[in-house]
């Protein structure tokens, strides 16, 4: 019998479309936690725990949109820790009353994340008793979808079906990042689109603008063939068409990844996508 954390991972492979080309997409709402970031949360933590940095009692502090922030508010009251989430003033609702529930403290702050996260540093340097884990430094972050999730598409994609393209969005980089390595040790000729806002439109909540001048240190940049920029109206367009064509729920990142997958699909008949929707819709209502 799993336990409750064992219980992430694992998430439904769908096909969502068949023509012009064939799209499929990894359901990570099924995770307990709603979200893909149920995977790097419970990774980074449990790496932390090896090193001896995180201990019970202990006060995790993270920077996150609302997934990352419920996902490890989440573990964090599973095993005995106290939780700090620092999350922009545009995070929905939903989400805050999630990690409120789990226990966890939010603060609202609205400067650049490359104006933050050195703040938090400083902090703990001069002796404030916190754990920063950082999901966007922490190659656990990438380590969790290359074993994870990247791992779980190549098992659960039909027999005999190439993969020609991967699109996903741009968060911290390490959904794009690990599952495109992972891919590409079977499909070396896969595309790798990311999928992020364009500028003026960085309120898709849970994908960023890289030339908002901060690229997290976990993405490969290297790796990515293309990057569709996308307006905050083009993610709900997908959103929307996913519940109402689909019954598929889902947020507006995956709204976003899934308006990309379909542009990559006119434009490239008969070929195969997959795509990530890395949470559900409920949360944002």
């Amino acid at each position: 019998m799993k336990t409750f954390l064992q219980s992430i991972g694992n998430t439904p492979l769908i096909q969502v479309e068949e023509f012009p080309a064939k799209i499929f997409a990894k359901l990570e709402g099924f995770n307990p936690g709603g979200s893909i970031k149920d995977r790097a949360a419970l990774k980074m933590i449990e790496a932390a725990e090896k090193e001896g940095k995180l201990k019970k009692g202990d006060c995790l502090i993270e920077v996150s949109s609302g997934n990352t922030g419920i996902a490890m508010s989440m573990i964090a009251a599973a095993k005995g820790y106290n939780m700090k989430v620092v999350v922009p003033s545009t995070t929905a609702a939903g989400k805050v009353k999630i990690m409120e529930k789990f226990g966890a403290e939010v603060i609202f702050d609205d400067r650049l994340r490359q104006e933050i996260i050195p703040e938090i540093k400083e902090k703990i340097a001069n002796g404030e008793s916190l754990v920063y884990l950082n999901q966007y430094e922490n190659e656990n972050n990438v380590i969790a979808h290359y074993e994870g999730s990247g791992k779980e598409i190549l098992e659960q994609i039909d027999e005999g079906t190439d993969i020609d393209f991967y699109v996903a969005g741009v968060g911290t980089g390490g959904t794009l990042t690990g599952v495109a390595r992972r891919l590409k040790e079977v499909f070396p000729d896969v595309k790798i689109i990311g999928v992020m806002p364009q500028v003026g439109h960085e309120i898709i909540e849970g994908i960023k603008s890289i030339k908002e001048g901060f690229v997290p240190p976990v993405m490969d940049e290297k790796i990515v063939d293309e990057m569709y920029e996308l307006t905050e109206e083009q993610s709900l367009v997908g959103r929307d068409y996913l519940a109402s064509a689909k019954g598929i729920l889902v947020g507006p990142s995956s709204g976003a990844s899934m308006y990309a997958a379909l542009d990559v699909a006119k434009k490239n008949p008969g070929k195969v996508i997959v795509t990530i929707f890395p949470d559900r819709g409920e949360r944002y209502i």
